[in-house]
């Protein structure tokens, strides 16, 4: 039997009234909802048709300013169900989210509903979270996100690698351009601390602390690598937060040191906010950037942190996130090679109250 992919229509709404009422017991769409939904510019609702006859729908809901989607709703008619119908709704919604620019699709199934659970954990989705009481049975709900990446592949020329600590992002995107620039270099935990020791701000004071661009570029420098900063900010950075004086003093020091070695270096500085031709002008030259984002959007976490630039597709900066979430069920193709949307990449490559724009572009050492 033919069928195909289309956007829902209001012609539509009687067919998608009867799927819900058929396939959910409660918290259905109304008529009037699927009306307003089916016409709002911030959602996408698809429908599956085999012989002029409405055997399923997709709901998209897109939130203007983020780079996720939400699948708000699915349904297959009963007589369809175990057809397919169901996974081509679904891949259909994963590209209509993709052609919107959202790196992730999220959704909620019910605790109860472990067909759907399945096909979701199958298709590469994983559990981010629960949520008691939330439909109006009082079921609780799951929640799932997938990480979208249309045609890119996680296979990539630079080599990836995942964090083994919370506070080295940046050695370990110093570690993967080493690895890409010099083959002969193998990342390793040992290293991983190793860099992080010879770059960090200042450590043991209150927890182990991060690392800040100077430092990086230092160590990319001292590591045989050429490095280029850039940096929306003259002073020291990542102070705001820091109550204690006495750690405030340390890491200015600490901070200082590394601007008097990157000048000793002779490294390139650039006191401005980088833009995206920067990045994409880095990526065209072979260059790697690394680069300072809130981990916000990629974790959900308001830390600073740093990613790997490592492509540009002409639409997507492509990156390797060194922060894989194992305890959500994350694994390396959740982390590597990411597209990430030109627009959404500006809006995250900043940390904090003020903004902050940090990057080093990093490459191979022109020796004299």
């Amino acid at each position: 039997m033919t069928a195909r992919l289309r956007p829902a229509h209001p012609g539509d709404i009687a067919h998608l009234v009867a799927i819900e009422n058929a396939v959910f017991a409660t918290d259905r769409i109304s008529r009037r909802s699927f009306r307003q939904l089916i016409e709002r510019e911030s959602a996408e609702t698809l429908v599956l048709e085999e012989a002029g006859r409405v055997v399923g729908y997709a709901m998209v809901l897109f939130r203007k300013g983020t780079a996720v989607a939400r699948l708000y709703s699915i349904a297959v008619a009963p007589d369809r169900a175990g057809t397919g119908a169901g996974g081509r709704l679904l891949q259909a919604a994963e590209e209509a989210a993709y052609a919107h620019d959202r790196m992730m699709l999220r959704l909620e199934v019910r605790e109860d509903n472990a067909l759907a659970i399945a096909v979701y954990e199958k298709r590469g989705y994983r559990r981010i979270g629960r949520e008691a009481d939330y439909y109006a049975d009082g079921m609780a709900a799951l929640r799932y996100e997938k990480t979208l990446r249309g045609d890119v592949p996680v296979q990539t020329r630079v080599p990836f690698y995942e964090q083994t600590c919370e506070f080295t992002c940046g050695p370990c995107c110093l570690m993967m351009a080493k690895a890409y620039f010099d083959r002969s270099f193998t990342p390793d935990p040992v290293m991983e601390i190793r860099l992080w020791r010879e770059a960090t701000t200042v450590f043991m004071m209150s927890g182990p602390g991060g690392c800040e661009p100077f430092g990086l570029a230092v160590a990319a420098r001292d590591h045989g690598l050429s490095a280029e900063i850039l940096v929306s900010f003259h002073g020291a950075l990542f102070l705001q937060s820091v109550r204690s004086a006495e750690k405030r003093r340390v890491m200015e020091l600490a901070q200082v040191d590394f601007r008097l070695r990157a000048e000793s270096h002779g490294l390139p500085v650039s006191y401005r906010p980088f833009g995206l031709d920067d990045i994409r002008g880095a990526l065209a030259e072979g260059k790697l950037v690394i680069v300072l984002v809130s981990g916000y959007l990629m974790f959900g976490k308001k830390v600073p942190h740093w990613v790997l630039a490592i492509g540009d597709d002409g639409d997507h900066i492509l990156l390797h996130d060194p922060w894989v979430e194992d305890e959500r069920g994350e694994t390396k193709a959740d982390a590597a090679n990411i597209p990430v949307p030109h627009s959404i990449f500006m809006t995250m490559a900043q940390f904090g109250r003020d903004g902050l724009r940090a990057a080093i572009i990093i490459g191979k050492l022109d020796h004299q």
